[in-house]
């Protein structure tokens, strides 16, 4: 869904091109993430849980990426399933439901992230200082995007 709201467009053709960029930037993700987990874990003094997330982000993440580019491959080869696909993903009540379940998923997660903040203060620092990255990454991301958004549309 993400990938598809980032490479939306009037050129069907050009948005599964750059779905194929994106996958390759997540395959990348996926490959360090496992670069990392051979690499940084074995010799570290990291707890059960830290090593799982390596182990389970970089699987989750790398195939993800594979599925995505193995999908946007095939849509890009077969014009009757890419056919099939565009009219899909440019349906205007498919993109206005997606656009809103998008908008109140960042608002929730932002109020949240709030509420939280008074939660972590008596947390450790390090908790407390995620929580507030993660709110002020929405804020200045919301930002960018309404000011790159309200120059191009």
């Amino acid at each position: 869904m993400l990938s598809k709201m980032m490479s939306g467009g009037a050129d069907y053709d050009k948005s599964l091109r750059l779905r194929l960029w994106i996958g390759a930037a997540l395959l990348l993700i996926g490959l360090v993430g496992f670069a990392c987990w051979f690499l940084v874990v074995p010799g570290s003094a990291l707890d059960d849980h830290a090593r799982g997330f390596y182990l389970g982000a970089a699987t989750g993440v790398t195939l993800g990426a594979v599925i995505l580019l193995a999908r946007t491959g095939w849509l890009l080869t077969h014009p009757d399933a890419r056919k099939k696909a565009q009219i899909e993903d440019t349906d205007e009540r498919e993109l206005h439901i997606t656009h809103t379940a998008a908008q109140f998923a960042g608002l929730f997660t932002f109020f949240v992230t709030v509420a939280l903040l008074f939660c972590a203060v008596a947390a450790p620092l390090p908790a407390f200082k995620v929580l507030f990255g993660l709110m002020l990454c929405y804020g200045f991301s919301f930002g960018a995007a309404r000011m790159y958004l309200s120059k191009k549309l």
